[in-house]
């Protein structure tokens, strides 16, 4: 169990199994916006297998990895005391598990006391890769692109014991019935199915546009509790009665390139 308490956001935490407990100190006045995130989002390369024509992130096949990005982390991470240092990390790319050091940054973050988590299509999960899943990782979130083969991934994951969600991207009603569809397909098995809305951005043309179709298909569920949703839904769950804790997009959070420049950002989707 790890706790943390930063009275200037009027929060504390404690952190125990993966899971977060936010506490306000001032019950009264609601948790402000973290000057020392309790979870990042770190990129370690942008080089990705994917070719997803709607990448965010623009990532391609062949792209250098970011160099020595276990020293990195060290001098970053290394450098905060206990209090400041997140609880957990979402590694990410392009296709971090293509990195050539990523066991080692994973086990990097675990001895500094920070639980790694990552994001993959499922296609790179070799035996070392596995190996480091299973021996520091917390948690796996697999993207469910039609163009990829990412049942296998998955399978493999589950096999292992691995703790598992889905990441399904939602753009037009197509892809609302399709989510339901993997839904059917691994309710019970993994454990949340996890929303995130297309943003023009990268490769990507078009936004979502399909909020009042999908809202009525989770609507008229009988049960959602396995269902989350990535912070760009934010404006529009606040205004449901599902009974979601919500905060302000990023409040908790911090994006971070690992790259010569190491620049940090609110999040992946605002970079500029």
């Amino acid at each position: 169990m790890k706790t943390r308490v930063l009275p200037e956001s009027n929060y504390r935490a404690i952190y125990a199994g993966g899971k977060t407990l936010r506490l306000a100190i001032n019950v009264e006045e609601p948790i402000g916006r973290l000057e020392w995130p309790e979870f990042y989002d770190v990129k370690i390369t942008n080089a990705c297998n994917g070719g997803c024509p709607y990448c965010y992130q623009s990532s391609v096949d062949g792209e250098e990895h970011y160099a020595d990005v276990p020293g990195k982390v060290r001098r970053l991470f290394g450098g905060m005391t206990e209090n400041e240092r997140p609880f957990q990390v979402a590694i990410g790319g392009g296709e971090p598990t293509m990195h050539p050091e990523f066991a080692e940054i994973c086990r990097t973050f675990s001895e500094l006391g920070i639980d790694p988590n990552y994001t993959t299509n499922g296609t790179h999960l070799t035996d070392e890769v596995m190996a480091a899943t299973k021996e520091y990782v917390n948690g796996v979130a697999v993207s469910c692109h039609e163009h990829i083969d990412w049942r296998g991934g998955v399978e493999r994951l589950l096999d292992a014991g691995v703790y598992v969600n889905l990441h399904i991207i939602i753009s037009n009603e197509a892809s609302v019935d399709r989510f339901l569809a993997i839904r059917d397909e691994y309710a019970g098995r993994v454990k949340y199915f996890v929303l995130l809305p297309m943003i023009a951005q990268g490769r990507a043309t078009e936004g979502m546009s399909c909020w009042p179709y999908l809202k009525g298909r989770l609507d008229a569920l009988e049960s959602r509790d396995d269902i989350a949703f990535g912070a760009m839904f934010y404006e529009h769950v606040k205004g449901t009665d599902w009974g979601i804790s919500l905060y302000e997009p990023e409040s908790m959070s911090r994006y971070i390139v690992m790259d010569d420049e190491m620049k940090q950002y609110p999040s992946s989707f605002s970079v500029e």
